[in-house]
């Protein structure tokens, strides 16, 4: 069955992935979608419940995909890879950015709950990281000095940034950073 509300949001993530918060409106989604603003207030009376919406179903989409991983890869490093990868895939859908990096770059601009969702979502991402981190350390597939929580944010914004650089430069740049944070966990 046909989820207009699942379209709205593909099409808004899309839009804040390429462009930003501050420079879609509805009447985007009306023209993209083709249907009046009128069906998009609807679903999300207001921009800020759309924004919330979005961050809640990345949150979800997220926290299942890192479960999968923890299931199906048992080892460390290759969880850290198939994260990694999973990263690398919103390279492959063109010139976008993650939406959490999107969002996080107009942060002042989103309401009290989405903010509060949205540092949800980096703080479970930022945890899970750092379980994989420290088991990596404990069977001793990975070295690196201080804290497995300091590493996974290196290794966070390292992404994010990456993410960006590629953007205006070259996919190359991301895939030298994957390059750089696995030789920097092999602690030589």
């Amino acid at each position: 069955m046909f989820n207009r509300k699942e379209q709205i949001l593909d099409v808004a993530e899309e839009i804040l992935q390429t462009q930003s918060l501050s420079s879609f409106s509805y009447q985007d989604l009306s023209d993209r979608i083709g249907i009046s603003k009128a069906s998009i207030h609807h679903h999300f009376p207001s921009k800020e419940e759309l924004c919330l919406a979005l961050v809640t179903r990345h949150r979800s989409s997220l926290t299942t995909t890192l479960e999968t991983i923890t299931q199906e890869q048992t080892n460390p490093i290759q969880q850290l890879d198939a994260y990694m990868l999973h990263v690398s895939q919103i390279l492959q859908s063109g010139s976008k950015i993650c939406l959490t990096g999107s969002l996080q770059s107009e942060y002042t601009l989103l309401s009290k709950n989405t903010q509060q969702e949205l540092s949800n979502l980096c703080k479970y991402v930022h945890t899970w990281l750092s379980r994989v981190l420290a088991e990596g350390k404990k069977q001793k597939v990975m070295a690196f000095p201080g804290t497995s929580e300091d590493h996974a944010s290196l290794i966070q914004a390292a992404l994010q940034g990456a993410l960006q650089q590629a953007r205006s430069e070259s996919p190359k740049q991301f895939n030298a950073v994957i390059r750089q944070i696995k030789v920097l966990l092999k602690g030589k």
